[in-house]
């Protein structure tokens, strides 16, 4: 059967201190408790974050790209029934007052359209305009794409948008829109129409100042059809040709394409693309889609978003995991110091159990414990005091080491049983003289000084007072806990006692009582006597009767010594020391005579 406490190996399992595992423990129960919010929150608050974030990016762009199809895809719709009404033939494309109704009619209908023309097939334009529905020619030399124009209808090119370009005279970006003209197979001319980005760009500034973002229409990557301060910019602008985007004042458009980092959310992205690039030591994040349907190269509409929107956007989540996280060490920490707070009066109880363990009772005192707010602190306090004050009263009557082997035993672990043990007897020879004539208070006080020089001497060496009889006492070696070298102990204690009392100035009184000392060794019936309701724990049997009578066979031998010790043979191995006095005496009349080995010390006046 395994002891208590052991592991499956038998052996002791490990302990752990109060002070530790209480500290522990609430700091773990902590950080258990709030470690799955903080990650739960943080995923939560990250994917939550990064959507919404997605969301309105998307949303913007799809706002620009719905935008943008509202105002062109109504000018596809009726520049191909208008193509389609002269292939069969319901106008007539050579009559010019048929040709200008058609022309106003389809201005009607595309309020978006600033103008509409027709280049025919001699490379000239007839041209109306919204503002006066005026009519315009343009002869050839005037425009330089007109030829293009024809070439594209001629290789099959039924209806495109052209690239777009800058009107300096309206001082503003177009989109043009081209139809080839036909009937029965004959080209007539091309229908174009030309669409302002006005009311674009009046949608992007709107957009921008509303989300506080920037927002743009680049015709591929590096043309500017739009953005924020397009309208003021153009009226500056000689050339037709859309300008680079590194050319603009607005650093932010004008470095989109510089050193770009991917976008951690973009996968999440609905159709858009994404990246970040930081321009002056600002982070901004791109969102923007390509439009493949408006011209030769695709439009690219987007939104850029500065890193006061966007850091906090894609960090909250993370600060907040952060100050979680700080404040649940912050948690630990002051659970650790509760643990420690807690755990320092078990720590304190178990000292004082300790110090009761070890038989040192005027070592228990809890007196924090004692004031202690703490009701059951205190209680505990307070019984563990009133037991160890008993226990130390309990000790001034049962030998010290009797009182260690009933704490350390069970009950039948201390009946009786035979030991090999040595007695010693103690008796104050001449006592009853000495008392004679004395009060009941002097005789006592003598006693106990004798006892009190005494008994620390035997308890010191290992040895049991087992009894006072009056003016003396029984003490003995070898039990409750066995000792191999009994003999020598109480030799020497004998021998500590003697010198004791044998110093200068420890002598006794003319008429006091001088110290008679026998010793013998042998077995011994060590244990509980008595019955179940009144028991002592003594030593009985011949060695303990052959210890008295060798201190009485020695009464009056050397009467001008302080101290007499007398032992048998069976104390020593050998014959004893070169200072013994060898007396013979009757231990009883008619008993075989036993040898004893005198040791006198030297005498006091």
């Amino acid at each position: 059967m395994k002891p208590p406490g052991a592991g499956r190996d038998g052996r002791p399992a490990r302990q752990l201190s109060l002070r530790t595992l209480l500290p522990a423990t609430l700091s773990i129960l902590v950080v258990l408790a709030a470690a799955p919010v903080i990650v739960i929150g943080y995923l939560s608050a990250t994917g939550t974050a990064e959507r919404l974030l997605t969301e309105r990016a998307d949303m913007i762009v799809d706002g620009l790209e719905n935008q943008i199809r509202a105002q062109l895809d109504p000018v596809v719709d009726q520049l191909g029934y208008a193509r389609q009404v002269v292939m069969d033939g319901l106008i007539d494309a050579d009559d010019p007052e048929t040709l200008r109704t058609f022309a106003l009619g389809v201005l009607a209908g595309t309020p978006q359209v600033f103008g509409v023309g027709v280049i025919g097939q001699d490379l000239s334009m007839r041209r109306w305009e919204r503002e006066s529905f005026a009519e315009y020619v343009e002869p050839p030399y005037r425009l330089p794409l007109a030829a293009a124009a024809i070439d594209a209808a001629r290789d099959g090119r039924a209806a495109y948008w052209a690239a777009p370009f800058v009107s300096v005279a309206l001082g503003d970006t177009i989109l043009n829109y081209r139809v080839s003209l036909e009937r029965n197979g004959d080209l007539l001319g091309v229908l174009a129409i030309g669409v302002t980005s006005e009311g674009l760009s009046r949608y992007v500034e709107a957009t921008s100042d509303q989300f506080q973002v920037t927002a743009f229409v680049l015709a591929g990557r590096d043309r500017v059809i739009t953005h924020p301060g397009w309208r003021a910019r153009v009226d500056d602008l000689s050339s037709t040709d859309l300008p680079p985007v590194s050319t603009l004042d607005d650093p932010v458009i004008a470095r989109i394409w510089d050193n770009p980092q991917p976008l951690v959310q973009t996968s999440d992205l609905a159709r858009s693309q994404g990246h970040w690039s930081r321009i002056d030591g600002v982070a901004y994040a791109y969102y923007y889609r390509e439009l493949t349907d408006y011209g030769p190269e695709p439009l690219v509409v987007g939104v850029a978003v500065p890193s006061a929107d966007t850091w906090w956007t894609r960090w909250s989540a993370t600060i907040a995991a952060a100050v979680g996280a700080a404040l649940t060490v912050i948690g630990a920490a002051v659970a650790w110091h509760l643990g420690r707070a807690l755990s320092r009066p078990a720590a304190a109880i178990g000292a004082a159990l300790d110090a009761i363990g070890n038989l040192e009772f005027e070592k228990v005192s809890l007196p924090h414990l004692v004031a202690s707010r703490v009701r059951e602190w205190r209680s505990m306090a307070l019984r563990i005091e009133g037991t160890s004050r008993a226990l130390l009263a309990f000790q001034t009557y049962l030998p010290r080491a009797l009182v260690r082997r009933i704490f350390r035993v069970a009950d039948d672990g201390i009946g009786g049983r035979e030991r090999d043990v040595t007695v010693m007897f103690l008796d104050l020879e001449g006592f009853t003289a000495f008392a004679r004539g004395r009060s009941a208070r002097d005789v006592a006080t003598h006693l106990n000084a004798v006892f009190a020089r005494v008994g620390p001497i035997i308890e010191a060496s290992g040895g049991v007072i087992d009894k006072y009889t009056g003016d003396g006492l029984l003490a003995f070696w070898g039990a409750p806990d066995a000792q191999p070298n009994h003999r020598a102990r109480a030799a020497d204690a004998a021998a500590r006692i003697a010198h004791v009392f044998s110093m200068p100035g420890a002598g006794r009184a003319a008429d006091g009582p001088r110290l008679r000392i026998g010793l013998h060794a042998g077995p011994a019936i060590v244990g509980n006597i008595g019955f179940p309701g009144r028991i002592d724990y003594t030593l009985t049997g011949d060695t303990v009767n052959v210890a008295n009578r060798t201190q009485s066979a020695v009464r009056g031998f050397a009467p001008d010594a302080a101290v007499v010790i007398a032992a048998t043979q069976a104390v020593f191995d050998g014959p004893g020391d070169a200072g013994a006095v060898l007396v013979k005496v009757h231990a009883l009349p008619g008993a075989p005579q036993q040898t004893f080995f005198c040791r006198p010390t030297a005498t006091t006046d």
